[in-house]
């Protein structure tokens, strides 16, 4: 186990999920992280950091169309925009212009039921490090078990 999930965990443990995820969120150069939840057509905030303003700590539930989450929906696989203007895959993606960059991972039950996503993303483009990727990966069963419970 990784040094990340361990801090990750021991936060976890001691200050609850929107702490694990503040410290998560202090170790990539993204603004957001997020854990959303795949309900029907729509997608649930459970968990919102906001680096640059700790007062937000969710956004409104939207269609999982008008998110980056939905390419996650529907590959059950992680999805990674760098730089949203000049990737072709996002060229008809609502939110193309606001949101320039998104790393996001699904999150699955016990059962490998898709629950979610838990993804980082900024207005300006960020890159995608193996370092960044591999961390969420690694964390990901932790932050379903937590925001999702056993299902």
């Amino acid at each position: 186990m990784s040094s990340i999930s361990e801090k990750f965990k021991t936060t976890l443990k001691a200050d609850g999920l929107g702490a694990a995820m503040r410290w998560l969120n202090d170790r990539v150069p993204y603004r957001y992280t997020a854990i959303f939840a795949f309900d029907g057509e729509m997608l649930r905030n459970i968990c919102l950091i906001d680096k640059d303003n700790s007062k937000i700590t969710n956004c409104s539930d939207q269609p999982i169309t008008e998110s980056y989450c939905m390419y996650i929906h529907r590959s059950r696989e992680r999805f990674s925009v760098e730089q949203a203007l000049l990737d072709q895959r996002v060229e008809e993606h609502p939110k193309r212009h606001s949101v320039q960059c998104y790393y996001g991972i699904p999150l699955f039950g016990s059962e490998g039921k898709m629950l979610g996503t838990v993804c980082h993303f900024d207005s300006m483009p960020v890159r995608v490090t193996e370092e960044i990727a591999e961390a969420l990966d690694d964390l990901a069963p932790v932050i379903a078990e937590a925001a999702f419970g056993a299902k």
